[in-house]
């Protein structure tokens, strides 16, 4: 089923970033404020009230939310599961970035807010594959620059992180080298 041009999303549907974000949007503020106004989506995206009332006129077309000008803004079941799926990608890999790669958190939020959008199903579902390998403690994780320890992760045991790099000095540094090191 698509409904615009983007990467295809488990559910089946395809949709521009710009409107999952919208979507994401609207899902994270009926959670936190129980319902959602263009004002407030404005806010969020950084976009005028017109820009905002044209993508919830498409979303509504779509069948993915319940809209009406002046009045609160509800994602349809439709559009309730395919929020669950892009809220679900985004904590995904922020968690990934965070707890295995040791990516501090506002680094790692920015950067898996821009993968959810395009990370191909198989590449995620095989990342999660591979997490699940990890905290099952069939694998432990050698990250290493220069040299130094950076992060070990056992099973049931939460890593401890010997060296703590902001993004200045990761950048300067380089990329982090990466050594598999199966358990025995």
């Amino acid at each position: 089923m698509e409904l615009h041009h983007g990467h295809p999303l488990k559910s089946g549907y395809t949709l521009s970033e710009n409107l999952e974000m919208y979507i994401k949007i609207i899902f994270n503020l009926t959670r936190e404020k129980k319902v959602a106004r263009v004002k407030d989506i404005s806010d969020h995206m950084g976009v005028n009230k017109s820009s905002v009332t044209a993508a919830l006129k498409v979303l509504a077309e779509k069948g993915l939310i319940d809209y009406d000008p002046y009045s609160f803004v509800d994602l349809t079941e439709k559009g309730m599961l395919l929020a669950k799926e892009i809220v679900n990608k985004y904590s995904v890999l922020s968690n990934f970035l965070i707890n295995v790669l040791s990516v501090p958190r506002k680094i790692a939020d920015d950067n898996a807010c821009r993968m959810e959008h395009v990370i191909d199903n198989f590449v995620f579902e095989r990342l999660v594959q591979f997490v699940n390998f990890i905290n099952k403690g069939e694998l432990s994780i050698n990250l290493s620059k220069a040299g130094r320890k950076v992060r070990t992760l056992k099973r049931n045991r939460k890593a401890e992180k010997i060296n703590k790099k902001d993004q200045s000095s990761a950048e300067r540094e380089g990329p982090v080298e990466f050594k598999l090191v199966k358990k025995g």
